[in-house]
């Protein structure tokens, strides 16, 4: 399979970058100071996580050892000036924008193999759709950059495809007959 497919080569690299891309986040998530913040960098390790395992994955299925990340996520040697450091001069903008920048490096990665078209088509999907994903987590990351109080997702789902207006949430509710009125209880 590797014979017949030479930029696998090139996905076990891409495997690396989102781990690595995971651990900018983790540890970016360690320092901020709002509980918004957090979460949302919470939640885009986990994102980063999810993509590098589905390549790894789709490595295995193909009988290709995926590289494996050595590295730790966190600040394990850390001293107590390098922590009180981080915290007093914590700039979330800076912060957000190392993330991103590792994005889009990832994103040009995610290029050159779906252009490349030397995968097979199921990779190239799953490749695909992943850089749709990275290209609408950066929209995020910049709206929390500019705004980091921002409400960040309650799940998936909702990251991926926002929330429906107010409105409709609650015609939803009404059409199935959910809303009690509890002053008449």
């Amino acid at each position: 399979m590797k014979q017949k497919y030479p930029d696998f080569n090139k996905l076990n690299r891409l495997l690396v970058a989102c781990f690595e891309a995971e651990k900018l986040y983790y540890n970016a998530a360690e320092d901020a100071q709002t509980t918004e913040l957090k979460r949302f960098l919470n939640f885009m390790a986990v994102e980063r996580n999810r993509m590098a395992n589905t390549i790894s994955s789709e490595l295995s299925s193909r009988d290709i050892e995926p590289l494996k990340l050595d590295s730790e996520k966190g600040h394990q040697d850390r001293t107590w000036e390098e922590i009180k450091e981080a915290l007093e001069h914590f700039n979330s903008e800076i912060i957000i924008k190392q993330c991103i920048a590792r994005d889009l490096n990832n994103i040009k990665r995610y290029d050159e193999l779906i252009n490349n078209h030397q995968l097979p088509e199921i990779t190239l999907g799953i490749l695909y759709k992943q850089k749709q994903q990275l290209e609408w987590y950066i929209k995020q990351a910049e709206a929390h950059k500019t705004n980091p109080t921002l409400k960040s997702p309650n799940n998936r789902d909702e990251a991926l495809h926002g929330t429906p207006p107010p409105k409709e949430q609650e015609k939803k509710r009404d059409e199935q007959g959910r809303i009690i009125n509890l002053k008449a209880m």
